[in-house]
């Protein structure tokens, strides 16, 4: 899976996390899910986008694959409107 991150209305940041405005929504994004929206401006594939992940907040729990993991944040990101996914 690849994703690319989809434009907003507008954007707050504070403190790691982020507060978007997408169409007549506002989303709060957690530090991990700014990590992923920022990561992904072009095409990028889901397990780059774990790495990067892993890199900024370090290994997941014993027994979660840090790309799967990634692509489920990715569909509930795709799914407020804050990414497209190939």
């Amino acid at each position: 899976m690849r994703a690319r991150r989809l434009p907003v209305l507008d954007r707050v940041d504070r403190q790691g996390e982020a507060v978007v405005l997408v169409d007549r929504e506002v989303v709060r994004l957690s530090p991990l899910a700014v990590e992923l929206v920022d990561s992904c401006d072009e095409w990028t594939e889901a397990s780059d986008l774990a790495r990067a992940v892993v890199a900024r907040f370090g290994p997941p729990p014993e027994g979660v694959d840090p790309t799967e993991a990634t692509v489920e944040a990715l569909t509930a990101l795709h799914d407020r409107g804050l990414v497209e996914l190939d």
